[in-house]
């Protein structure tokens, strides 16, 4: 089992892990923090795996995140500073949400989901606008519908 590290950030929604990857400035933190709250709100889990950094690597056939030691427990918040957040060490991914500028993205796609080999492992990706938080999670919300219909709604 080898790790690569990842410009992303990482969380768990009910029971779902969910990687959130973007460019600097894109978002990735607040789409995170808006996520862990969002599923508090409704009575389920949400919690960071890793914010900013994550470790990826395939395990029996799934991708799992994990957050350096050196930022574990930790999320920037602009304007703020870094901040303590409950976490969990690791997780499994469901769903990758890749935040794109606005001009990159499809307004009605072939697909609503696509997918990604990480480290080997398919992975269904949701591609979200930059620094868009609410529709973001709305389309997230939908996807994770879509892919565990018989699963509750965690956001």
């Amino acid at each position: 089992m080898s790790a690569q590290t990842v410009h992303a950030n990482c969380l768990v929604v009910g029971t779902r892990g969910i990687l959130v990857r973007g460019r600097s400035g894109s978002g990735k933190s607040e789409l995170t923090d808006l996520l862990i709250e969002a599923a508090g709100v409704k009575g389920n889990l949400g919690v960071l795996v890793a914010d900013d950094r994550v470790y990826l690597s395939s395990l029996d056939g799934q991708l799992v995140a994990r957050a350096p030691e050196t930022i574990s427990g930790l999320m920037e918040v602009r304007g703020r500073g870094v901040v303590k957040m409950l976490s969990m060490a690791a997780a499994k991914i469901d769903l990758l949400v890749d935040l794109k500028p606005e001009g990159a993205i499809e307004r009605h796609p072939d697909s609503a989901l696509g997918c990604e080999k990480m480290d080997g492992v398919p992975v269904p990706v949701c591609i979200c606008q930059e620094n868009r938080p609410l529709e973001s999670t709305r389309l997230i919300r939908w996807s994770l519908r879509e892919l565990f219909p018989a699963s509750p709604d965690y956001i």
